[in-house]
C-alpha cells in the first residue's frame, strides 16, 4: 500500500494524458475541455513551490508525449538530437511551472475570479510563443482545430481568444466540483453561455468566409527522403521527380504550382544550369512555378545563405522571398558570437541568415510565403495580409521526422492562420501535410495515394481557393485580428498583471455579493 501513487501524482498524470490525447495524433479535442480540471483542484491546496513543482512535472509530461517525434532527428545529429529534446521540454514545461505558481501563489481568492486563470494561461502561451525566438507549437488553442464552428473566434482574438474560452471551462468546472456553491454554478452557467455564444458566432460567420473571385493552385508533394535531399548522386533523380509530378499538375491548369522548402537541390539564381532548367520548366507547362531554394547573396565581401522562395514566370526569376524566422539549432545557433564553441559540440548546423523584407508576391494574385515553422507566429502571416496578400502558402519540410503527428499538428497552426486573416491558404510540405484550407479553416483537398495516405507518398493536388475582396474594398467582411492583431492577448496580459496586484494587496476582486 506504502507504494501507491499519491493524489497529486494522479491528478497531475490524469490532466498530462488528457492534453496528449486532444492533439494528434490521437486527435481527442474533447479533452482539452476537461484536461486542466485535474491540475486546477490539486492547485487548490498547494503551496507555491509544490504548485510550480507538479506544475512543471504536467508540461514535462505533456511535451515528452506530444512532440515524442523529435526523437526522430537521432538520425540525423545523433544522441545530441535526445538531449536536445530533453532541455526542449523542460523549457516548455516551465510555463506550465509559472502558471501553477502564480495560481497557487494568490491562493484562494483566484477562486472567485473566474478570468484570472484563462487570462494567465494566454499571457503564459504568448511569452512561449515569442521568448527566446518563440515556441508557439501545440498551443491550446490548436487542439480545437478540427471544430470548426467555434475556432471560427479566431478572426476576432487571434488563437489566443480559444485557448482563453478552453481554460475557462476548465476553471468554471474545476470550482464547480470543489465548491458545489451557487456563486460556482453561476460560474458555471456564464463560461456555458460564452461557449454557446462563440458557437453562435461561427455558424454565422462561417458562410461569409466565400469571398471575390477564386484562385486554382496546385501543390507538390515530391516526397524526398531526408537523407537523399542534398546528395549530389540524387540530384538528377530530385529535379525530374519535380519536374514530372509539375507536368502532371499543370493538366489541371492552375493559376500556380508550389513546391515545397528547399525543393530545389541546388542554388537557385547561382547555379546557371539548374536556374535554366526551372526556368524551362516553368515555361514548358505556362504557369507561375513558386519553389523553395537556399538563396546564396553577397554581402560586402562575404556569402550568405538564406532559405528561400523564388517565384518563376514567363522566362525569368522574377521575385524572392528569404526567410525571416529562423528555427533556432537548426538554422542557426542562438547566442555564436557569444559562445562560439558551441558549433564545435553540437550536430552539424546550417548558418542561414535572415532575410528584411515581407516580400508579397505579384502573380497570380498577391501572395505571402511562410517557409518552415513561420506558420507558428501569427504576426507574420498578418504582416503578409497587411501588405495586400489575398493568399497565403506554407511550403516546408517535416521529412526530420518521420510519418508522425508531427506533420499534423504543424497544419493546426495553418488551419488558425488562415481562420485570423480570412485569407485561403496551401501548404506544400516535402512529406506532408500538402493541401489547401480555405478561409474558414475547410480543408479543401489533400495529396494521397489511391489507399488514402497523406504522408510520405508522392503526388499533387489543384484546387480552387475563393479569395478575400482586395483590403478596404467595399463590402467585404474584414476580420478583426488583421486590423487589431494580438490585442487580446495583450488584454490577457494586463488582466494578469493588474488583478494579480490587487490580490497581493488584499483588495476585493469579485463584488460583494459573489464573494461571501
Amino acid at each position: 500500500m506504502k507504494n501507491r501513487p499519491g493524489p497529486n501524482f494522479c491528478l497531475a498524470l490524469g490532466s498530462a494524458a488528457l492534453l496528449i490525447l486532444a492533439f494528434p495524433s490521437f486527435n481527442q479535442p474533447w479533452c482539452a475541455w476537461i484536461a486542466l480540471v485535474p491540475w486546477l483542484l490539486m492547485l487548490r491546496r498547494l503551496a507555491p513551490g509544490a504548485a510550480f513543482r507538479w506544475s512543471w512535472l504536467i508540461g514535462f509530461g505533456f511535451f515528452l508525449g506530444s512532440i515524442w517525434w523529435m526523437v526522430h532527428l537521432t538520425d540525423f545529429g545523433g544522441p545530441m538530437a535526445i538531449v536536445g529534446w530533453l532541455a526542449l521540454c523542460a523549457v516548455l514545461a516551465l510555463y506550465f511551472g509559472a502558471f501553477g505558481w502564480v495560481l497557487a501563489a494568490v491562493g484562494e481568492k483566484r477562486h472567485r475570479f473566474l478570468l484570472f486563470a484563462p487570462a494567465l494561461w494566454v499571457a503564459l502561451e504568448y511569452a512561449r510563443s515569442h521568448l527566446l525566438t518563440g515556441f508557439g507549437w501545440n498551443l491550446l488553442a490548436y487542439s480545437q482545430a478540427p471544430w470548426l464552428p467555434l475556432i471560427q473566434l479566431a478572426d476576432l482574438t487571434g488563437a489566443w481568444g480559444m485557448s482563453f474560452l478552453v481554460v475557462l471551462v476548465n476553471a468554471a468546472a474545476s470550482r464547480l466540483i470543489a465548491e458545489r456553491s451557487r456563486a460556482a454554478a453561476r460560474q458555471a452557467a456564464i463560461a456555458a453561455g460564452v461557449v454557446l455564444a462563440a458557437l453562435g458566432y461561427g455558424l454565422w460567420r462561417m458562410p461569409q468566409a466565400a469571398g471575390a473571385g477564386t484562385v486554382r493552385v496546385a501543390v507538390v508533394q515530391g516526397n524526398i527522403p531526408q537523407a537523399r535531399k542534398w546528395d549530389e548522386a540524387y540530384r538528377a533523380d530530385i529535379l525530374e521527380r519535380y519536374a514530372a509530378l509539375t507536368r502532371q499538375a499543370a493538366k489541371a491548369s492552375p493559376d500556380l504550382i508550389i513546391w515545397p522548402e528547399t525543393s530545389v537541390p541546388g542554388f537557385l539564381g547561382l547555379d546557371e544550369e539548374l536556374t535554366q532548367s526551372l526556368v524551362s520548366l516553368s515555361r514548358a507547362v505556362d504557369a507561375p512555378l513558386l519553389v523553395g531554394a537556399p538563396h546564396m547573396h553577397l554581402d560586402g565581401v562575404r556569402w550568405r545563405t538564406g532559405n528561400g522562395a523564388a517565384l518563376l514566370h514567363a522566362g525569368a526569376l522574377q521575385q524572392w522571398y528569404d526567410k525571416l524566422h529562423l528555427v533556432p539549432f537548426g538554422e542557426f545557433i542562438p547566442f555564436e558570437r557569444a559562445l562560439p564553441w558551441l558549433r564545435e559540440v553540437l550536430p552539424p548546423i546550417g548558418e542561414f541568415v535572415p532575410g528584411d523584407d515581407s516580400t508579397v508576391f505579384g502573380r497570380p494574385v498577391p501572395f505571402g510565403v511562410l517557409i518552415c515553422f513561420e506558420d507558428l507566429f501569427p504576426e507574420l502571416a498578418r504582416r503578409f495580409a497587411q501588405r495586400g496578400a489575398r493568399l497565403l502558402l506554407v511550403i516546408t519540410n517535416d521529412a526530420w521526422f518521420g510519418p508522425t503527428a508531427a506533420a499534423y499538428q504543424h497544419a493546426q497552426a495553418s488551419t488558425f492562420r488562415a481562420v485570423e486573416l480570412r485569407v485561403p491558404l496551401a501548404r506544400a510540405a516535402n512529406t506532408g501535410w500538402s493541401g489547401c484550407i480555405d478561409a474558414a479553416g475547410r480543408r479543401r483537398g489533400s495529396v494521397r495515394d489511391a489507399a488514402g495516405t497523406e504522408l510520405f507518398v508522392p503526388g499533387f493536388q489543384a484546387c480552387d481557393l475563393s479569395l478575400p475582396g482586395p483590403a478596404g474594398a467595399e463590402g467585404v467582411a474584414r476580420s478583426l485580428y488583421l486590423a487589431w492583431g494580438d490585442w487580446f492577448a495583450w488584454l490577457c496580459i494586463g488582466l494578469t498583471a493588474v488583478y494579480n496586484q490587487r490580490i497581493k494587496r488584499g483588495e476585493r476582486i469579485v463584488p460583494r455579493r459573489a464573494a461571501r
